[in-house]
Formats: C-alpha cells, sequence, structure tokens
C-alpha cells in the first residue's frame, strides 16, 4: 500500500513581488539621483559643518585658474551676466544659484558673481564639503 501526502506543495514562484519590489527601488533612486547637484568641474569646495538642502536653478562653478562654468559650459566673467539671465529667466522672481568655487581662489571673481547676482535678486548658495 502506497502513501501518499494529502498536501501537494506548489511548485511555482511568483515574480509578482519581486516585480514591484525592483519598480519601487528604481523609483526611489530616480528621485534621489535628481536631488543631487554635482560639481560641475574639479573645485576644491570650502569645508563647512552647515549644509544647506536647497534645489538650485544652476550652478556656477569658478576655478582656481578663474575659468568659469554656468552648468557645464565654459564663459567669461563679462559675459556671464548675460548668461545668467537668459537661464534664469524662467525660474521667478528670486531664483536660487549655487556658487561652487576653489578654496585656493582669489576672492575677485567671487565678489564680482555677487554683485551680479545682487543686481538681479538671485538667491546664492555656496557650495561646501562637509568637514571631518
Amino acid at each position: 500500500m502506497a502513501i501518499e501526502s494529502r498536501h501537494k506543495t506548489n511548485k511555482n514562484f511568483s515574480m509578482s513581488g519581486m516585480s514591484d519590489i525592483v519598480f519601487l527601488l528604481l523609483i526611489f533612486f530616480m528621485i534621489t539621483s535628481t536631488l543631487i547637484v554635482p560639481a560641475a568641474q574639479n573645485v576644491q569646495l570650502p569645508e563647512s559643518n552647515n549644509q544647506t538642502q536647497s534645489n538650485p536653478a544652476l550652478v556656477v562653478s569658478i576655478g582656481q585658474d578663474k575659468t568659469i562654468y554656468v552648468d557645464d559650459q565654459e564663459y567669461v566673467l563679462s559675459e556671464l551676466e548675460s548668461v545668467l539671465r537668459k537661464k534664469l529667466e524662467n525660474y521667478g522672481e528670486a531664483p536660487t544659484v549655487r556658487l561652487n568655487a576653489d578654496r585656493n581662489l582669489n576672492m575677485e571673481e567671487v565678489f564680482a558673481f555677487l554683485d551680479i547676482a545682487k543686481r538681479n535678486r538671485y538667491k546664492v548658495i555656496l557650495g561646501t564639503r562637509p568637514s571631518g
């Protein structure tokens, strides 16, 4: 007499739960990657204990060799104001600009940029790296 089990195991595997998890992880990483604004150029930022969490409209980088980049494109100081006006005209009354200035940079270019921002009523965030 053969003894058979009354409980038959289901050998099928449902992938619906796994695909839901993968989809949610994909959405999570897409959202978190858009929140990070990378420095466009190789700029050694100064250290700071305070980190501002804000989404700037664009990033202006000034390197040690006084090169000025606005979102990966190089410009000279004389054309910076017109470029900023053109790029920020659709961002409302007081758009936010992140300034990544090299820590070894002479402050003349930084003051020139801050003067442009003041004339055009831009909010400026100084890019820093966490200390420690």
